[in-house]
């Protein structure tokens, strides 16, 4: 038995040790043809497309003149001689090379025509006489292209022909392979014969086996099918458990958010707050100021007082001086006698002046002094208004710096809100994800749970062919000889 398998293991290398090899061949030469004589195609119809744009770029500056077509033209004639550099060096067979030779030439000849256009051009001849020189050189131009053409048509017969002999090759390598899987075949049937005895006494050692195996497979399957069945109880209870989880977490959100929304309200209301005290304390600082002015003006008005003060003392004076000299006067009329009665009369008109106008300058000073006395009152009341300024201004000022730690204080409690929103809405995502985690446990255990009753009935079914197998082996005509 050994030696034929042996024999047929001998057989299977060989074959595979020959498929490769042909194998190996057919992807060498379908790789030489994919990699290499399709590029040659490609480098050629580059070589095309150069000679197409710089043919364009000629009739562009024959017909306008304009320097970028003349550039271009240049540009395309130092592309197609690195192109024909790139092709001679990738051809490998010695047509492609005469070919490419005779491009280069025919293209230097014609490149060298091409110049006589260009010059008058250049030298500022009508287009008439630029299109008869451009006609004239369209033979060599027709050349090139022909040959040009010719090229790709012998790259394109290059690589259908490669193409076909590594088809020829691969079938070669089929019909090899054909002929050691047939050689292998007729191996196999012989020593198939040799091994049928000791096939059927293993085979028979083997279904006592699966019998024996079966047994336990019975119980590990009922053993599973209730760890099964407890697992999908538990995974049910987590997966109550962690909805509720999730549910505890969206509100935890939620009222994070009315948080940040809230802290929100309170920064505008405290930088509202902060704005209104800053326009108190603009408000107090100019009433200080205009107070220091009331306090200036009652000075300026005390002086004034003084002043009228002083002005109405000399009025009383001068009020009592005319009244002793209209007093003198009358005594000094009446001594005249009759001819001084006017001078009499109207020296008593001036006494009657002299007293009204010394009442008058009593009230005047009385009333200054009323004036002094109210100055001085406003002034005491003004410098208290101004005290009472200053302490506002200062309390002010630790008003706004009340409110700018209020701001500071509810901007961290708005970060921490946020914060914990973020952190809420990851342990959300987590959850769900877990949840769906779980979901999924719990469907794989139900499966596993169905898997197992399916394998409990699989081993019986095993163990009723096993029996089957064992009785068909057993009652086998060549088991009886």
């Amino acid at each position: 038995m050994f030696g034929s398998l042996a024999f047929v293991l001998v057989l299977t290398l060989a074959m595979a040790v020959l498929s490769l090899a042909t194998l190996q061949r057919v992807v060498d030469r379908k790789d030489r043809v994919i990699e290499h004589d399709t590029a040659l195609v490609l480098e050629a119809r580059t070589l095309m497309d150069i000679r197409d744009a710089r043919a364009a770029a000629n009739r562009g500056y024959l017909l306008s003149g304009q320097g970028k077509y003349l550039g271009e033209q240049y540009r395309q004639d130092e592309l197609f001689a690195q192109q024909l550099t790139l092709l001679r060096q990738t051809v490998d067979t010695a047509h492609g090379r005469d070919l490419i030779a005779e491009i280069q030439r025919l293209q230097a000849d014609f490149v060298d025509l091409d110049a006589g256009p260009v010059n008058l051009k250049q030298s500022g001849a009508g287009n008439t006489d630029v299109v008869r020189a451009w006609e004239s050189i369209d033979g060599a131009r027709i050349q090139t292209t022909e040959s040009m053409n010719e090229l790709f048509t012998y790259l394109q017969g290059l690589v259908e022909e490669r193409e076909q002999a590594a088809t020829r090759v691969a079938h070669v390598g089929i019909v090899q392979i054909v002929i050691s899987f047939l050689v292998i075949l007729i191996g196999a049937t012989t020593s198939a014969g040799m091994t049928v005895r000791l096939v059927r006494r293993r085979v028979m050692t083997a279904v006592r086996s699966v019998q024996v195996s079966s047994a336990g497979l019975r119980s590990s399957a009922k053993k599973q099918a209730e760890g099964a069945s407890e697992q999908a109880s538990s995974a049910a209870e987590i997966s109550t458990t962690v909805k509720e989880m999730l549910t505890e977490s969206r509100r935890i959100a939620e009222g994070a958010q009315d948080v940040v929304a809230a802290a929100g309200q309170t920064a505008d209301a405290g930088r509202q707050g902060r704005d209104v005290v800053l326009a108190t304390q603009s408000s107090m600082n100019r009433i200080r100021a205009h107070s220091g002015s009331v306090d200036q003006h009652m000075d300026d008005l005390t002086t004034k007082a003084r002043q009228i003060s002083g002005v109405v003392e000399i009025v009383s004076e001068l009020a009592e001086l005319t009244n002793i000299v209209a007093i003198n006067a009358s005594i000094e009329a009446a001594g005249a006698g009759g001819d001084a009665a006017r001078f009499a009369a109207l020296a008593d008109e001036i006494r009657g002046l002299a007293d009204r106008v010394g009442g008058s300058t009593r009230e005047i000073g009385e009333l200054v002094q009323s004036v002094a006395g109210a100055v001085d009152d406003t002034r005491r009341v003004s410098r208290e208004a101004s005290d009472v300024v200053e302490a506002g201004a200062s309390h002010v000022i630790e008003a706004v710096e009340s409110f700018e730690e209020i701001v500071a204080l509810v901007a961290s409690t708005m970060e921490s809100a946020r914060q914990i929103q973020r952190s809420t809405s990851q342990q959300t995502i987590a959850v769900e994800q877990t949840d769906l985690a779980i979901s999924a446990m719990a469907a794989a255990t139900r499966n596993h749970q169905v898997a197992a009753g399916d394998t409990r009935s699989t081993a019986e079914e095993l163990a009723v062919l096993s029996y089957r197998l064992g009785t068909l082996v057993e009652s086998s005509p060549e088991e009886a000889r």
